[in-house]
């Protein structure tokens, strides 16, 4: 069975490469954000008053209505909740 073949959840791959014991840490943390950017993130709406943006729902990064991914760490951005 080849790779394509597999559905494995993203984020349980996260899960598994950040619990594992004989990875570099720093090679975790690139492996994980790698794979964020396959999760659609929903897009969040901050602010207060008179001025209202979107925001990445992960690292709350500035974005715009017209991106797909966050400019600020890359994750793939949901639209569909905002």
């Amino acid at each position: 069975m080849g790779m394509t073949e597999h559905k494995v959840p993203v984020q349980s791959l996260i899960d598994h490469i950040k619990t594992a014991v004989d990875v570099d840490p720093w090679a975790k943390e690139m492996a994980a954000q790698m794979l964020r950017t396959q999760i659609d993130i929903p897009a969040e709406i901050e602010g207060g008053g008179s001025t209202w943006f979107y925001v990445c729902g992960v690292c709350h990064g500035q974005i715009d209505r017209k991106d797909r991914f966050c400019r600020h760490c890359g994750n793939a951005i949901s639209w569909k909740e905002v």
